[in-house]
């Protein structure tokens, strides 16, 4: 007895045909062995037709390979999916008499087979086109909602990236401390086999400087374990540059920040990334007497400038800045402000001419950005 009689025989067939939505089975081939009548008043296409046939052959074209993973995906043993009708609007087009797309709600559940040992998929979808025309008239401001919409689903993908990236940095930093109380241990050994004279004091010293860098490290732990945990915002550019400027104590340079009215949408610890490069700045660029804040259009969207007038950093270091471990032990703050960026799409690099000053690039989709006038 085949797949089609077993499916006669317990009633399966004539309940779906009863119901008013699509709905389909699919073997573990992911090929068609039930096709209901909606689905064939929706396409045209016949039972018979489709009986046999990939499931891929009816799926809307821009949406084949995202959704063929998901169908592999519950294939092997995940659960439920559903797929909105945000994200996938037409899982298999079903065009109106006026030639408009129907607007679908999906199910995809696994489920036993009506055969021993056979595994299926049973696919529900729901023309949900009235509801969505319907909710679309609600709203007073269509532009806005989808805007809002888009935000959202941006915060939402921005906490699950900081989520991995909590995990990477806690790893980093417990490793760091340790090596830092190893060596601070080491310090206190030797101090008690030293009298007190000159190197019991050097001993202390060394203790001291030991402290401040585990210090450090612990206040870089704190500021991250924030990243993330509040969703991403549209800042002022300018207020960003001076609140980092008021935090950086005995500052000496001369700020010029030309992106007046300019927002960009990042998280909020976007400040902390502001106050890296000043400090960095100040702390390795030895004669910093002027920082630029600037911005550019470009093809590919908008680049926020930040320069200053030091010595600048030498060709072979610009990519090792960013790491942690590297160039004059910089890389630990400019390895959190490439990530903070990071979690918004931001991209930072440097630019910059050796002898003639850093230049810092932090590049963004034209959506990023924002010129909001008062």
């Amino acid at each position: 007895m085949g797949v089609k009689e077993a499916m006669q025989r317990s009633g399966i067939g004539a309940f779906l045909d009863s119901i008013p939505d699509g709905a389909c089975i699919l073997d573990g081939n992911r090929r068609v062995v039930y096709w209901n009548a909606i689905l064939t008043e929706w396409t045209g296409i016949s039972p018979e037709s489709a009986r046999g046939r990939d499931i891929s052959e009816f799926i809307h074209y821009d949406q084949q390979r995202v959704l063929s993973l998901i169908l592999t995906q519950v294939m092997e043993g995940g659960g439920a999916v559903y797929l909105s009708p945000q994200l996938h609007p037409h899982f298999i087009p079903a065009p109106y008499p006026n030639g408009g797309l129907r607007i679908q709600q999906t199910i995809i559940q696994p489920q036993r087979g009506p055969l021993p040992g056979e595994s299926t998929l049973l696919l529900i979808i729901h023309d949900v086109t009235e509801i969505v025309r319907q909710v679309k008239a609600y709203r007073a401001v269509r532009d806005r909602a989808l805007q809002e919409l888009e935000e959202r689903t941006r915060a939402e993908n921005a906490l699950q990236v900081s989520n991995r990236k909590l995990n990477l940095l806690s790893s980093i930093t417990r490793h760091d401390i340790l090596n830092s109380l190893t060596a601070l241990l080491m310090c206190a050994s030797m101090m008690k086999e030293e009298a007190k004279d000159e190197g019991s004091r050097e001993g202390f010293e060394k203790i001291e400087s030991i402290g401040w860098t585990i210090k450090r490290q612990i206040d870089f732990t704190k500021n991250y374990q924030d990243v993330g945990v509040k969703s991403p915002q549209w800042q002022n550019v300018q207020s960003i540059v001076n609140q980092a400027r008021e935090q950086l104590e005995g500052a000496g340079f001369r700020l010029e920040c030309r992106v007046k009215d300019l927002e960009v949408y990042a998280d909020p610890l976007l400040s902390k990334v502001f106050y890296n490069l000043m400090e960095n700045s100040m702390r390795h660029g030895e004669r910093v007497t002027e920082i630029r804040v600037s911005y550019r259009h470009d093809p590919r969207g908008i680049t926020l400038v930040y320069a200053d007038n030091g010595i600048g950093i030498p060709d072979s270091e610009k990519e090792k800045i960013f790491r942690r471990e590297s160039y004059k032990n910089t890389g630990f703050g400019l390895f959190l402000s490439r990530e903070i960026l990071s979690i918004t799409g931001l991209e930072i690099r440097e630019t910059g001419v050796a002898g003639e000053g850093a230049r810092f690039e932090i590049h963004g989709p034209g959506e990023a950005f924002r010129i909001v006038q008062e």
